[in-house]
């Protein structure tokens, strides 16, 4: 059985893109169950397609990307007969959707992977997201007619008029090393948050939630550390300077590697997306979440996070999803709770519910036997 990964995707910082890990162990998995995988992405200014084993760069895109690699790839692969295409799911267009209803009609099946449900609350400003997003609603209401089903990490059961598979984010344990815990010479509370920082991220709620708690008269020491770059990260940095929190937040930008390492083992909460309402997502199975857990971190979280629906909640803080601050008291209790024990302790506890329900290969299993009904 053949299955194309089809993703517009860009590789171009594989080795600290989550959604690339994501994509390159979901793959893996596909070969694990006994099925050939071809592969066609971007990385950098070019579109990439790995076929029977060989990959090559088939087409210059420049820097749009998206809709020329459509145009482009459709004519390296027009004649080409899969079983299943396995698309992580961009905005629609008419090159796109002529991508997948040609394949269709070649024989494949099609599923579609989406990361978010709804986006539409990842929409921006501007006439090019205007039309982007009226493009997109125009092929829509055509996909049920070259779609099999639909993988949702939401609880919706009908996306587009087309059945959905629904799972949770997995990851590849195996490529994640736990945070190694050290005994601690003070009652700090260190704060960790990674990520390509969006609006969505919504971290703004923390830094003025640690800036309400010292002028409360809050006594604990409280410090953020901020891993990586992204449009949000230069509002953050003017919150810290003009509130005056700089001896509490720490930026670092881009990390991998031993030196993400190094800063995962000294901190001891990870602070998951915040400000999913602005998306109008209120049910989260973020990657980053999976990361933290694998490391062996309890998270905080401003959205319902899909795996503590099946296991106990000790090892997550839930706050409302909205525009309000968060109450730093809250984490400094439940910091105060999780480590009575010893940090290596939790950290294990945590890692081994990571293994039992995130690992990728248990995550992609409802998938594999679908393609395998």
């Amino acid at each position: 059985m053949k299955i194309l990964y089809l993703s517009t995707w860009d590789f171009a910082d594989e080795q600290s893109d989550g959604v690339c890990k994501k994509i390159k162990s979901q793959i893996k998995v596909f070969e694990k169950n006994g099925f050939e995988v071809d592969f066609i992405y971007i990385k950098k200014n070019d579109l990439v397609y790995k076929e029977d084993g060989t990959e090559r760069v088939i087409a210059h895109v420049g820097s749009v990307k998206k809709t020329p690699a459509y145009m482009k790839m459709y004519r390296h692969i027009k004649n080409k007969q899969y079983d299943w295409i396995y698309n992580r799911y961009g905005m629609m267009d008419t090159f796109y959707y002529r991508v997948l209803k040609r394949l269709h009609h070649n024989g494949a099946r099609v599923l579609i992977e989406i990361p978010t449900y709804p986006y539409s609350g990842e929409k921006q400003k501007g006439i090019a997201y205007r039309l982007m997003y009226w493009w997109d609603a125009l092929y829509l209401k055509k996909m049920h007619k070259v779609t099999d089903r639909i993988l949702t990490y939401s609880q919706d059961e009908m996306i587009w008029k087309i059945p959905t598979i629904r799972i949770m984010n997995g990851i590849d344990i195996a490529e994640i090393t736990p945070a190694v815990k050290t005994a601690k010479k003070d009652d700090t509370i260190n704060l960790l948050a990674v990520a390509l920082m969006q609006l969505s991220h919504g971290y703004e709620r923390l830094l003025y939630g640690l800036k309400q708690y010292y002028d409360e008269g809050g006594s604990r020491k409280i410090v953020c550390h901020f891993v990586g770059d992204g449009p949000e990260k230069a509002t953050y940095e003017r919150i810290v300077s003009e509130e005056k929190l700089d001896d509490h937040v720490f930026f670092y930008g881009k990390k991998d590697g031993k030196e993400l390492d190094e800063i995962y083992n000294k901190c001891d909460l990870g602070i998951c997306s915040l400000g999913a309402y602005k998306k109008n997502v209120f049910w989260s199975s973020e990657l980053k979440s999976r990361e933290y857990l694998a490391k062996g971190i309890p998270i905080v979280s401003g959205v319902e996070t899909d795996i503590f629906c099946v296991v106990d909640k000790q090892y997550y803080l839930l706050f409302s999803n909205d525009a309000s601050w968060i109450d730093m008291e809250k984490i400094v209790n439940f910091y105060d709770t999780i480590y009575r024990t010893d940090g290596n302790v939790v950290s294990d506890n945590i890692r081994n519910m990571a293994e039992r329900y995130l690992s990728i290969e248990i995550t992609m299993k409802p998938i594999c036997d679908y393609i395998q009904a």
